[in-house]
């Protein structure tokens, strides 16, 4: 799939040509020979064909990410989407404060279907956070800090600024998720078909009782996790927003603590020597807290159990091993084993937690909470999400 894609980004910048994409980025040939365009395809998987043009006009050198979207794709993802929130909800968040970035589209040719946005050198968040790294001067533990600290900002400001006056009912939505077959996969995967149905019909009661339960929508990120966030020099850079849509900020804010519990455990190793993992969490959720500060009630605390259960199975379907032999070998008997038993300690705890749950916390300030804002985690109950 991966030759497929990068075979298919080549195709659609030769349709385009070197004279049009040394003029999107601003450059012009100072000799019959002194323009050059090579073109690095990514080696890591994706939905979109995406790879770095680097360029020269002889005298200036200058590197774009490049991404098409392929002409038979029908999935979620749309680089039109994407091009939007770049264009118009990014800058937003940038304004307020220089140090929460994302890539600035340069041009998009709708006939290819390609976008080409700025390209940010550096590695991920995730990298830097669990990566075993043999720097010589590797980030230490006050900028990781700081690191995090940004990416709950910006993630914060983001919900902020885009907070819709509509609104709709959240138990809806997660009705929707949690008996969506990805979710129901990953009980009948870790054998906890009994939690499941149990979980399912306590939500469906509470559903049925509260019809005019409401929040206000917001804008989300869609696949907001550490992979996602890149760190420069000076600033970090959010990517990817081809999923992002409407929708309510528990998906965000649940999609990024969730990926603690299902890293692999030489990551989990290598995290917690540089932050303690429960801390890592603690120090994205205050971030968050800084630029969405409204309380986060007991309702919406209940909302984030069957979050937590939800995003795990959604971070375990796209960590599906796509390798075989021996790396395929490594991850069912190590990586399956680990997380089979963190999933069930999850379960367990959240079970729990849902049979104590009474409905009528969804009647809770209903009212005046419609138009107050997007929700934010402020809650003791944090120490349990964010434990390692």
């Amino acid at each position: 799939m991966q030759r497929a894609n990068d075979t298919y980004l080549f195709r659609e910048l030769s349709r385009l040509g070197p004279e049009a994409l040394l003029g999107a980025a601003g450059l012009r040939s100072v000799q019959p020979t002194g323009s050059k365009v090579h073109v690095r395809a990514l080696r890591q998987p994706g939905i979109h064909p995406a790879g770095v043009v680097h360029m020269t006009d002889g005298l200036v050198q200058i590197s774009l990410f490049a991404k098409v979207q392929k002409a038979d794709y029908r999935g979620a993802q749309n680089l039109e989407r994407e091009l939007h929130f770049l264009s118009d909800v990014a800058p937003l968040i940038t304004a307020e404060n220089p140090a929460l970035r994302s890539p600035v589209p340069i041009a998009y040719y709708p006939e290819q279907r390609l976008l080409l946005m700025e390209f940010v050198p550096g590695k991920s968040l995730k990298h830097h956070l669990f990566n075993i790294k043999f720097d010589l001067n590797p980030l230490g533990a006050g900028n990781l800090a700081e690191l995090l600290q940004c990416a709950g900002r910006w993630l914060g400001s983001f919900h902020r600024l885009t907070l819709q006056s509509t609104h709709g009912n959240p138990l809806e939505w997660l009705l929707q998720e949690f008996d969506s077959k990805r979710t129901m996969e990953a009980f009948l995967f870790y054998s906890r078909k009994n939690s499941y149905d149990e979980m399912l019909s306590i939500l469906k009661k509470c559903l049925d009782l509260n019809p005019g339960f409401q929040r206000n929508l917001c804008n989300v990120h869609g696949e907001f996790t550490p992979i996602h966030v890149m760190v420069a020099s000076d600033a970090i850079y959010v990517i990817d927003f081809g999923n992002s849509r409407l929708g309510y900020p528990y998906e965000d804010i649940g999609l990024f603590s969730c990926f603690y519990d299902c890293l692999p455990l030489w990551r989990v190793a290598a995290g917690s020597m540089r932050i303690r993992l429960r801390t890592q969490k603690e120090l994205f959720l205050s971030g968050y807290l800084e630029q969405c500060p409204t309380t986060f009630h007991a309702s919406d605390r209940a909302i984030m159990r069957w979050v937590r259960l939800i995003s795990f199975a959604r971070l375990l379907n796209a960590g599906q091993p796509r390798s075989s032999g021996w790396g395929k070998w490594v991850y069912s008997r190590l990586t399956h084993r680990t997380l089979r038993r963190r999933f069930s300690t999850i379960c367990d705890i959240e079970l729990a937690a849902m049979r104590n749950v009474h409905p009528d916390i969804f009647n809770e300030d209903s009212l005046a909470r419609r138009n107050s804002g997007c929700a934010a985690w402020n809650s003791p109950e944090t120490d349990r999400l964010a434990s390692d």
